[in-house]
């Protein structure tokens, strides 16, 4: 089993919720880095070296084959990052029950110059603020 931090169109409520369905919700939670606004969803930037920056969302229990759909979902190309839409990497959750958990998180994998900033990191008021649909 894997614990994954989701941030965006994955969380309920959102155009791809289905898509956790069987997965077991463990809490919300925060991580360190920046949103930006790629499209029709976020992309989670991990860009630790500055220190700023968090990210709401929510972590959830997921098995094996439930991960290898994600990743499939996500545009992740197992071997090949360089083709991979985003890329699932390690992060450790700040506060809450969570706090100091490591997790599994869906990184933005492309250029994010012309991207819009999500400064306050939550998808979920973002496009509330915004009035886009989910």
């Amino acid at each position: 089993m894997t614990l994954l931090f989701i941030y965006g169109t994955l969380m309920p409520g959102l155009r791809l919720e289905a898509e956790m369905h069987g997965a077991r919700f463990v809490g919300a939670a925060q991580v360190p880095g920046r949103l930006v606004d790629v499209g029709r969803f976020p992309g989670l930037l991990l860009d630790l070296s500055t220190g700023n920056g968090t990210v709401t969302g929510e972590v959830y229990e997921v098995d094996d084959a439930h991960l290898a759909r994600l990743d499939v979902v996500e545009g992740l190309v197992h071997g090949d990052r360089a083709a991979s839409q985003y890329w699932r990497e390690a992060v450790t959750v700040l506060g809450g029950p969570l706090q100091g958990q490591p997790v599994q998180t869906y990184v933005y994998n492309h250029p994010f110059d012309g991207c819009t900033p999500i400064p306050h990191g939550d998808y979920r008021r973002y496009i509330r603020e915004i009035g886009r649909e989910s």
